[in-house]
C-alpha cells in the first residue's frame, strides 16, 4: 500500500486526536467520578428538590408504616393439654426486625430533615454588616 499526503495527514490527525484524548481523560474520569458521587449523594438531591425528596420520604413512610385499623379477633384453639407456661411467644423476624430498626432510623433522620428545612425557611437571612466610613473632610 502506497502512502500518500492524504494517509498520511489523516495519520497525523489521528496521532493528534490520541494525543488529547490522552491528556483529557485523567480529567474528564475526575468528572465523571465527581458526577456519580453527587448523583449517589441523597443530601445533594434534597438541596435542589426538598419538596419532591420530602413527598417521596412521606409517601414511603406511609407505606411502610402499617394503618392503625381495628384489631382484627383471632380466635386461639386453647389445647387443654399444654399448659399457659409452654406458650411461645411470638418472634419477629431477623428480616423484619432491621427492616423495622432501619425504618425508624430513615423516619427520624426525614423528621429531622424536615424540621431543618423549615427553620431554615422561618428564620430571617441574616445581612452583611455595613462599615461606614468617613471621609476626612466629613470629620470635625
Amino acid at each position: 500500500m502506497t502512502t500518500t499526503l492524504a494517509t498520511e495527514k489523516q495519520a497525523e490527525a489521528i496521532k493528534q486526536r490520541m494525543r488529547e484524548i490522552r491528556t483529557n481523560l485523567p480529567y474528564e474520569v475526575d468528572q465523571a467520578r465527581d458526577q456519580v458521587k453527587e448523583l449517589s449523594d441523597w443530601k445533594y438531591h434534597f438541596r435542589r428538590h426538598p419538596a419532591a425528596m420530602l413527598g417521596a420520604a412521606v409517601a414511603i413512610g406511609f407505606l411502610l408504616v402499617p394503618s392503625p385499623s381495628t384489631p382484627k379477633q383471632v380466635v386461639v384453639e386453647r389445647d387443654p393439654r399444654r399448659r399457659d407456661s409452654d406458650a411461645e411467644p411470638a418472634k419477629k423476624g431477623l428480616v423484619g426486625g432491621l427492616v423495622g430498626a432501619v425504618a425508624t432510623i430513615a423516619l427520624r433522620q426525614v423528621a429531622s430533615m424536615a424540621a431543618n428545612q423549615i427553620t431554615s425557611m422561618i428564620q430571617p437571612r441574616s445581612q452583611p454588616m455595613r462599615t461606614e466610613t468617613h471621609s476626612p473632610r466629613s470629620v470635625r
